[in-house]
């Protein structure tokens, strides 16, 4: 009734009424209702006393509207300060540019989640690979029983392959890039900033610790752009992560691609002028009775390219193995093996190049897994690609 009549509002009923005041309020409403209903063009001006309906505010409730009054208040203040010397259209612009950023910000966000898997990539490449390699599995074991039905061995061939080791830092993968600008992102929005005496205070103890290092202080704030500035006042330039043989495409030199690995893969030379060229394919030779997997792979290499190049075997363990069965039943006979079963030894390079003076071969080059894997799709088929590509 009061909040009808416009009158203050009434406090928040806490207590319980007692008996007796509830006999008073009563009769003091009936008394309203009755003025009311009698007097309807009149205005009520009456009210009944807020002491026998409500109980009087707390402590607590009084010190929370103080404290929010004077909170408020402060607010007001301080706002009302730091705008004294911007005007209207000044504190309108910095405003509408403030929402534009934050808009800048959403947007590309948004873009770059769209670009994102929607999906975990956990167990993908993996079942991947379970699905060609149990099928591989399956036919050699298939392929071990015909031979033991047929009562032919198998003709045992090491192919060395000659590895060579990144020379420049390779490139991050998406999935780092992808996280590094989440938490940039995350850091420009909910990131801590070190008080500015404190933003420092390592390079102090660093200088102390490692005084030749430090350099008077000067370097240690420098970022990897602003050090590369320097250098190229001085006179430096770094050296292009590209060369001039990945820009012609020569595959001859080991100066090309120098962020991925590099295997050596040779074209041997023609039986006959009347046969077709032969398939690239790593040096192969055949396994002598009185020597092991990794003299014959060590021999491959040497007979095929030379001496000139110097390497280092990591293991004794061959990477895998390849069988080919012979199609022609007679091809079998004559030969005395059901086919051949090829083993795949890596070694390290050392230093040097391919001999071409004293090489055995028809052609070679340096090449990476993908473009090894796409040469041997060309001449063998999908099947031997994904070989290669998993050995590699």
């Amino acid at each position: 009734e009061q909040q009808r009549l416009g009158s203050s509002p009434p406090t928040t009923m806490a207590t319980a009424i007692i008996p007796s005041q509830l006999k008073h309020a009563r009769g003091a409403l009936l008394t309203v209702a009755r003025t009311v209903s009698s007097t309807q063009s009149q205005t009520l001006t009456c009210a009944p006393s807020s002491s026998l309906l409500t109980s009087p505010p707390s402590w607590a409730e009084n010190q929370i509207g103080v404290r929010h009054f004077a909170s408020k208040k402060k607010n007001s203040s301080n706002d009302s300060s730091s705008d004294k010397d911007q005007s209207y259209n000044e504190r309108k612009r910095l405003a509408k540019e403030k929402r534009r950023e934050a808009y800048n910000k959403k947007m590309a966000r948004l873009a770059s989640r769209k670009d994102r898997r929607s999906h975990s990539t956990k167990g993908i490449a993996r079942n991947k690979f379970r699905s060609y390699f149990d099928n591989a599995r399956n036919r050699e074991e298939a392929l071990d029983r015909q031979a033991r039905r047929a009562g032919l061995p198998w003709k045992v061939t090491v192919s060395g392959i000659v590895e060579r080791l990144p020379v420049i830092t390779p490139d991050k993968p998406t999935w780092e890039k992808e996280y590094e600008d989440m938490m940039s992102y995350l850091g420009s929005i909910s990131g801590k900033e070190y008080p500015p005496e404190l933003a420092n205070a390592g390079d102090s103890a660093a200088a102390t610790a490692f005084p030749d290092e430090a350099d008077d202080g000067k370097s240690l704030n420098l970022s990897d752009e602003e050090l590369l500035a320097l250098l190229k006042e001085h006179g430096y330039t770094p050296a292009p992560r590209e060369t001039e043989a990945d820009r012609t495409g020569d595959v001859r030199t080991l100066d090309r691609q120098l962020k991925t690995r590099a295997y050596l893969v040779i074209q041997p030379k023609k039986q006959s002028s009347a046969s077709s060229d032969p398939k690239w394919a790593f040096p192969t030779v055949e396994v002598k009775h009185d020597e092991t997997l990794l003299s014959a792979a060590k021999r491959s290499i040497t007979t095929s390219i030379g001496t000139e190049l110097e390497f280092w075997c990591p293991s004794n363990c061959p990477l895998g193995v390849q069988m080919h069965p012979y199609e022609d039943e007679q091809l079998q006979e004559k030969e005395g093996f059901f086919g051949v079963k090829n083993f795949f030894v890596k070694v390290q390079l050392d230093r040097g190049d391919v001999d071409q003076q004293n090489m055995n071969v028809q052609d070679w080059a340096w090449l990476t897994r993908e473009e090894m894997a796409g040469r041997v799709k060309e001449e063998q088929g999908e099947d031997c690609s994904k070989f290669y590509h998993y050995l590699l």
